[in-house]
């Protein structure tokens, strides 16, 4: 079945290359696929040998442990990463970064979506933590998800009425996101192309983006914001190794070198603890933590 894979697939690969915190140990199998009959490959290679699977898209928002990951990784960015567009509907590949398609759409003078620009991440992976902003969240604009069961056939997914949230994203166990449907709106590509301006530069104010990191690691407690609990805590620059909890944005850990997934997570820890001990407020991770 590996055989048939077209695209990559290497063994014992470390996945230090493919989170932007640049830490992790090693995939047991690594799959890059090349279109969508690698991924059913893929996913029947997985199911047959009863090995789990874990989809990794941009790596933004992700920490592997240093023990790497006990299966098949699937990383999809660069594989169905394009965008058909259909009147003021789009359809989109779980591949394609936000940004590239938040600037392929002005192309076609279609917008709506400005919000999820310069957000690290590919569609994937913002279906399945609902990325956005306050402005506007990927659920915001969802018309439907489609993703592939183990035995290759296409299922969809149609949110239901009202706000769709985090951990709402409902499709079976054991499959793969491939893509969705998003609503657009008409507009002037012009017009598009300043707000998109804007937006990048407020976020090149707020965010290391220049650097090895991670986040937001937090989210924000109701009515609080973690960046502000953690920088009253006198955590702002405090290192773990090599790992910092970044001077300019404190919800967000920077590798400055070598640090280990367990020097993240030891800051991770020293950010929990002394935010509960001060403010009496339990910080939820924001970032997924996988691996062994």
């Amino acid at each position: 079945m590996l055989g048939e894979i077209r695209g990559t697939v290497r063994f014992k690969e470390p996945l230090s290359f493919y989170t932007s915190l640049r830490t992790g140990g090693t995939a047991d199998v690594f799959i890059v696929p090349q279109d969508l009959d690698d991924v059913r490959h893929a996913l029947s290679f997985a199911d047959r040998q009863q090995m789990p699977m874990l989809v990794l898209g941009g790596g933004n928002k992700v920490l592997i442990r240093d023990g790497g990951v006990r299966g098949v990784v699937l990383r999809l960015e660069g594989c169905l990463s394009r965008a058909e567009f259909q009147g003021e509907e789009a359809m989109v590949g779980a591949g394609m970064g936000l940004s590239q398609l938040v600037r392929h759409a002005a192309g076609h003078d279609l917008g709506g979506i400005e919000p999820l620009v310069g957000i690290p991440a590919t569609v994937g992976g913002a279906l399945a933590t609902n990325a956005g902003t306050a402005d506007g969240w990927i659920g915001d604009y969802l018309s439907a998800v489609y993703f592939l069961y183990p035995d290759g056939t296409l299922g969809e997914y149609k949110p239901g009425p009202g706000p769709f949230t985090e951990r709402r994203l409902e499709i079976p166990a054991g499959t793969v996101t491939v893509g969705c449907r998003l609503r657009l709106q008409r507009r002037a590509s012009g017009e598009i192309q300043q707000d998109i301006k804007q937006r990048l530069k407020q976020k090149n104010i707020a965010q290391p983006l220049a650097l090895a990191a991670a986040g937001p690691i937090w989210r924000d407690p109701p009515g609080a914001s973690a960046s502000r609990l953690i920088e009253r805590s006198g955590l702002r620059g405090k290192r773990v190794g090599a790992a910092e909890i970044s001077a300019k944005a404190p919800n967000y850990i920077i590798n400055r070198g070598g640090a280990g997934a367990a020097d993240v997570l030891g800051l991770m820890d020293l950010s929990r603890d002394r935010v509960r001990a001060q403010f009496h407020v339990t910080l939820e991770e924001d970032i997924k933590v996988l691996g062994e």
